[in-house]
């Protein structure tokens, strides 16, 4: 016994349109390299097994039944080939010696090994179906698979002189049970006998499969036995063939061609050979062409017609590689063989054909032939080399010609392709290994893999947890999609890689995309760095009409990096981008504002705390790209929460705490304040936090200045804790601070929610004024509160108050061009105490500072713009709001410059002049309320299409922001929309264009996504 491996795993190593093997540049000597691969001096000693092939043919009769096939061959007056019976195998192979484990390694008798050249061919005989059974599969070998499987094998061993060692024949047993099949078995055996003595497939009359047009007698007597594939409904074959293995004509001129000097000698025969070559630029001989079927009729001189019956074809470069591979998917076959091994490079052979062997009927001494060409059929003739399962098209066009050949004679004919594919002009300078052209941002271009084994290299910087996809598509000559041409693959290698490495990331066959003729690579970026990536032709070759479409999708970066949980507009940045992708953010799908080729301006929405992943995809192609927590809404793991007000005197039960407790978040760096992050409020003592409802826990967001706040209402004596916790739940440790608030409580207190104002110096205003009476923390109803201006200049609507159900009281101070700081006084009548002291403290213009609150950055899509909110503090520690500031808000409405879509129903035409266009300027004054805030609603009154609002701000001497908000058309059939942007904008100018906008400049145009 020994060990060998499947029998079939060679039958993918074949040539084309004659020769089956064809010696290579490796493995074999040199000197043979081109050589046709056949039976050293044509002789072939076959042994046969020792069994019965079934019921109907015992091992004498088997025998026979071998010999008569063999003899189809072997009787061909022209070839010099011999087969002989030379005897038995050592055994009958059956189910009980021969069996395949789990790995597929074959355990058989070792005279039916390929190692086995002392008995060079092995005839099996597989009596109940058990060893095809073992080699191919349970159920393989049943009769119902005879169509398939009745007969198979071939060569399994080859000498490095281009000769044949070995081959194995099965035979079903199950498949010849009956007399009536024997026909079908016999057929099938010429046709494998004929693989074995070295022939390919051939495509000649194919007619007689398809019926178009109908087949003539001489359409079948023309109809080689050596064809690649039959109709499944051909049982019996006779229903299809009326003498299915008769050799036709071309059969014995391939099998004449390998081994030439024949008994009837090459005197009555002639030969044409020549190549086939596309027609350059200059209508002369460019790059041959391979893969064209090139056959050959002689003219009958009674009819001057073409026959179908004296018939031969080669196809164009059977001699030259049909797969050399590439640097993308290997050098190799799955069993580690070097495609090499197989095939010439001699690329003068790349367009070769060879129509030897031809007959000259009717005893004549010369003859005429016609010349014609065509495409090899992907379906019936899919097995047929070069490109074996990959058929590429003939390029251009070929008119028959007549040559005159005379018996004995060699005659020299190239074919010229008219109008063939001519190379697509290279957009870039260089496309090599050494010298990669860049990926521009547009991600898309047409290239050709023009040139035998052209491969073309482009550069792309990508950065970590980033995944790409590059799309290749195969096009026809018309620029159409197109699987006969091209079968690309794209692999990406790290810039400085070894040429020759494997490629980390690769496609493992052409159009493995659900897009038709489309090739697509989908890579993850595990490391920051500048990427190589590769198309080759999956058989390493290259020529003229091996156009393709490439288009590189890849997210890079998110502008603004971070925005608040209440979501926000953000730019993804990156290549390849287009109207019609769509983006998910996290795992909601959001609409597209704008978009060119680097940019995509989207509406992000509410998220909760923490980075999200954006996924860009392609719907048509298929293609995406995944940014891997690319934005981070609200706080990030690294944020910081700082106390800038905790403290407060002791508080009365019941009443408002002088001081609200402020916190602000920030960046790690301490400084950069965080917009839309959470905090939780959390109170002790059962204390009333206004942030909350009057609730002892919630979550709050900060402000666009990463500011939260609360005011604090003490419930029972004793000291209550308010802890503010960033994110609270999303990283581990929680950041937080805390606060204390000590409470007293007696019979009778008073408190004021306002004990402290901070006023515009020189404004003319009125305020309310608060107190709260309480008892042991319970509201007193009726009680009168006197009020009094204690210091300064100022008038109360009223005296005094009396308390509601609540307890509180409130009147009226009314201040005139205030200069000097006032005090008010509030006491319990009618001894007036307790008191409560109100100090209104004059802050001069110079000293006001501005504060981002809400609304900054907005982008609305159909939508009216939310209020722009700021807050106008002073510079002090932490900062105090200013009540009674006014606050001056300019708006200017522009249409961006840039391409534009076309006018809104009802709009006037808008000339482009490459500058924005100001369409309304307007300005409007707001007085802060005492929590220092004022509010401006955007507008962009009647005006329609793209559109931005610049607003700039002021306050005071010299406080000042500007902030940019952009207005798009709203899309048919989606839902108003409006976002705002995280990043306060207009405090400096940003180098690549406003934080959370698409710019636009002379080097790219705008889409805008209707």
């Amino acid at each position: 016994m020994a060990v060998t491996a499947i029998v079939l795993s060679l039958a993918g190593l074949v040539r084309a349109g004659g020769p089956k093997y064809v010696a290579g540049s490796s493995f074999f000597n040199s000197s043979t390299m081109g050589q046709s691969l056949t039976w050293s001096q044509g002789h072939v000693n076959y042994y046969t097994d020792q069994g019965d092939l079934s019921p109907i043919l015992p091992n004498a009769a088997a025998n026979a039944f071998v010999a008569s096939a063999f003899l189809q061959w072997t009787s061909v007056t022209t070839a010099a080939v011999v087969a002989t019976n030379a005897g038995q195998l050592a055994e009958d192979v059956n189910g009980s010696n021969i069996a395949v484990d789990s790995n597929g390694i074959v355990t058989a008798p070792a005279d039916i090994t390929s190692s086995a050249t002392q008995t060079p061919v092995g005839i099996v005989y597989d009596y109940d179906g058990s060893v095809t059974d073992a080699l191919l599969g349970t159920g393989a070998g049943d009769s119902s698979q005879c169509f398939w499987n009745a007969v198979y094998g071939g060569a399994d061993n080859f000498g490095t002189g281009a000769n044949l060692l070995h081959a194995l024949v099965v035979i079903n047993g199950q498949c010849a049970l009956q007399s009536s099949q024997l026909t079908d078995v016999e057929y099938r055996l010429v046709r494998v006998l004929g693989s074995v003595l070295g022939l390919d497939w051939s495509q000649l009359n194919l007619n007689v499969i398809t019926g178009k047009p109908f087949p003539t007698p001489d359409d079948y007597s023309g109809f080689p036995v050596m064809h690649y594939m039959d109709p499944v409904n051909c049982i019996p074959i006779t229903l299809c063939y009326k003498n299915p293995y008769q050799l036709a004509p071309d059969d014995m001129a391939a099998l004449t061609r390998l081994y030439p000097g024949g008994i009837s000698g090459s005197s009555t025969m002639a030969r044409i050979h020549g190549s086939v070559y596309f027609m350059n630029h200059f209508g002369a001989q460019g790059q041959p062409m391979q893969g064209v079927n090139v056959f050959a009729r002689w003219i009958d001189p009674s009819t001057n017609q073409p026959s179908h019956r004296y018939s031969a074809a080669s196809v164009s470069g059977f001699i030259f590689t049909g797969n050399a591979g590439n640097p993308v998917t290997g050098l190799t076959d799955p069993l580690g063989n070097l495609f090499s091994e197989f095939g010439s490079t001699d690329q003068t052979l790349e367009g070769f054909f060879d129509l030897g062997g031809l007959p000259i009927p009717n005893g004549g001494s010369t003859a005429q032939y016609q010349l014609s060409v065509e495409a090899l059929d992907p379906l019936w003739s899919a097995g047929v080399c070069p490109y074996e399962f990959s058929e590429v098209a003939p390029s251009g066009s070929f008119a028959p010609i007549v040559v005159t050949v005379s018996a004995g004679g060699d005659f020299a004919q190239d074919i010229l392709m008219s109008g063939s594919g001519q190379a697509v002009p290279s957009w870039a300078a260089t496309e090599t290994w050494s010298a990669p052209a860049p990926v521009l941002p547009p991600g898309d271009w047409i290239g050709s893999l023009s040139g035998y084994g052209d491969v073309s290299y482009f550069l792309i910087t990508a950065q970590v947890n980033r995944t790409l996809s590059v799309a290749v598509t195969a096009l026809d000559e018309g620029g159409a999609p197109s699987e006969s041409k091209v079968a690309p693959v794209v692999g990406i290698w790290t810039l400085g890689d070894v040429q020759g490495l494997s490629p980390p990331a690769f496609t493992s066959f052409p159009f493995n995309s659900g897009t038709f003729a489309m090739s697509r690579l989908d890579a993850q970026v595990l490391g920051s760095n500048s990427f190589i990536i590769g198309i080759a032709d999956l058989r390493g070759d290259g020529r003229p009409d091996y156009s393709y479409h490439a288009h590189v999708l890849y997210g890079d970066s998110v502008v603004p990096p971070r925005i608040a949980v209440r979501g926000g507009a953000i730019t993804l940045q990156g290549t390849g981008f287009a109207p019609g992708l769509t983006v998910i953010v996290g795992s909601v799908s959001v609409p597209l504002l704008a978009t060119n080729a680097a940019e995509i301006l989207v509406t992000a929405p509410a998220q909760g705390d923490g980075p999200q992943t954006i996924t860009i995809n392609d719907p048509v192609s298929g293609a995406f790209s995944i940014m891997t927590s690319v934005l981070t809404f609200g706080a990030a793991a690294t944020d910081k929460i700082l106390l800038l007000q905790g403290g407060n005197p002791p508080t009365p039960v019941g009443t408002q705490a002088t001081n609200p407790m402020i916190v602000r978040v920030v960046a790690s760096d301490g400084v950069t304040p965080v917009d839309g992050a959470t905090v939780g409020w959390s109170a002790t003592n059962g204390a009333g936090l206004s942030g909350c409802g009057g609730s002892s826990t919630c979550s709050a967001i900060t402000d666009e200045s990463g500011i939260a706040s609360t005011w604090l209402t003490p419930a029972a004596a004793g000291v209550a804790t308010i802890t503010a916790t960033v994110a609270p739940g999303v990283y581990n440790p929680a950041q937080s601070v805390v606060g204390t608030l000590f409470a007293t409580s007696s019979s009778l207190d008073i408190g004021v929610t306002t004990p402290y104002l901070w006023i515009a110096q020189g404004a003319s205003l009125s305020v309310p004024i608060t107190a709260r009476v309480v008892n042991l923390g319970a509201p007193k109803t009726g009680v009168t509160v006197n009020f009094a201006v204690a210091q300064g200049a100022g008038s109360l609507s009223s005296a005094s108050a009396v308390t509601n159900t609540s307890g509180y009281a409130s009147v009226t101070l009314t201040l005139t061009n205030f200069i000097a700081n006032v005090q008010l006084t509030a006491c319990v009548a009618p001894g007036n105490s307790p008191c409560q002291t109100v100090y209104g403290n004059a802050v001069a213009p110079a000293m006001f500072n501005l504060q981002a609150v809400a609304g900054e950055g907005q982008v609305v899509a159909g939508a009216v713009f939310q209020p722009l909110t700021v807050r106008v503090t002073d510079s002090s520690t932490p900062p105090n709001p200013i009540l009674g500031a006014s606050v001056a808000f300019q708006s200017t409405v522009l249409r961006p410059a840039g391409p534009i879509p076309p006018p809104a129903p009802g709009e006037s035409t808008v000339t482009q002049t490459g500058m924005p266009v100001l369409l309304s300027v307007s300005q409007s004054s707001v007085v802060t309320d005492a929590n220092g805030l004022a509010s401006f609603l955007p507008s962009v009154g009647s005006f329609t299409g793209p559109l931005e609002v610049e607003i700039q701000v002021s306050t005071g001497t010299s406080a000042a922001q500007q902030d940019v908000m952009e207005s798009f058309p709203q899309k048919s059939g989606e839902n108003a929309s409006v976002t705002t942007s995280s990043q306060r904008q207009g405090r400096a100018p940003a180098p690549s264009g406003r934080p959370g906008r698409m710019r636009t400049d002379d080097r790219r145009s705008l889409v805008i996504d209707y």
